[in-house]
């Protein structure tokens, strides 16, 4: 079953004022920053507009026509972003975390006790938090969610508008004379075949992650991280 609901989100209700939900996209890519988004619900709403999904089963356009009813739907949004300099230096867990602390520092304040329901089965917004001694919320509380982004309309709806930004981001600098031979507006700066082929002959550009090590590359210029694959 493919389809979110707001089961989470009722259950967060009994014991929370607010509830919010986050997912990341970008994480595998080999080049471009990860974007991690969230959505907050304040009150808990009967229904969620028709056509959320986890944001990897809609189409671009699906997405792009989803975004005005989302952002009406819920509360308040946020996207935070993380760059490749910063994965490379402090790995992508924590890198993920400083971007959706981001992203929670720039939504509205609210008062209250939050439960975030945070896709995937690590805290690494609790991590990044300890590891960089950033200020501890202390009213927010986290719950990790395998395959939330599935499970949760709030949860779908923060993948669907951080894809959105960050597809917006890799084909705006695909049209950059410095980066049109990477093809990013069409694998986004995941590593496909055709983008292994194009660093083989361009090489590195400063947007690459050069953690990364990829298949396909016999002398690979991402040395010091496991395969992707």
């Amino acid at each position: 079953m493919n389809d979110p609901s707001l089961c989470l989100e009722e259950e967060g209700f009994k014991s929370f004022d607010f509830v919010l939900g986050a997912d990341e996209v970008g994480r595998g890519c080999a080049a471009g920053p990860a974007y991690v988004g969230v959505c907050r619900l304040d009150s808990l709403p009967s229904s969620f507009p028709a056509g959320i999904k986890d944001s990897k089963l809609l189409t671009p356009k699906q997405r792009a026509k989803l975004r005005s009813a989302i952002e009406e739907w819920v509360s308040d949004w946020a996207v935070g972003s993380c760059s490749n300099e910063e994965i490379d230096k402090m790995g992508i867990t924590l890198s993920l975390g400083l971007a959706l602390e981001r992203a929670m520092i720039s939504m509205e304040e609210v008062s209250g006790k939050g439960l975030l329901i945070l896709d995937g089965n690590f805290d690494y917004l609790s991590y990044a938090r300890a590891s960089l001694h950033l200020p501890q919320r202390p009213d927010i509380e986290v719950e990790c969610v395998i395959k939330g982004d599935v499970k949760s309309a709030l949860c779908a709806s923060a993948s669907i508008l951080a894809k959105l930004d960050r597809d917006e981001l890799m084909a705006n600098l695909s049209k950059l004379d410095e980066y049109k031979g990477y093809k990013w507006k069409k694998n986004k700066g995941y590593p496909t075949r055709e983008h292994v082929e194009a660093i083989k002959k361009m090489g590195l550009s400063p947007l690459h992650r050069k953690t990364w090590k990829l298949k396909g590359l016999k002398e690979s210029p991402f040395p010091s991280a496991p395969p992707l694959f």
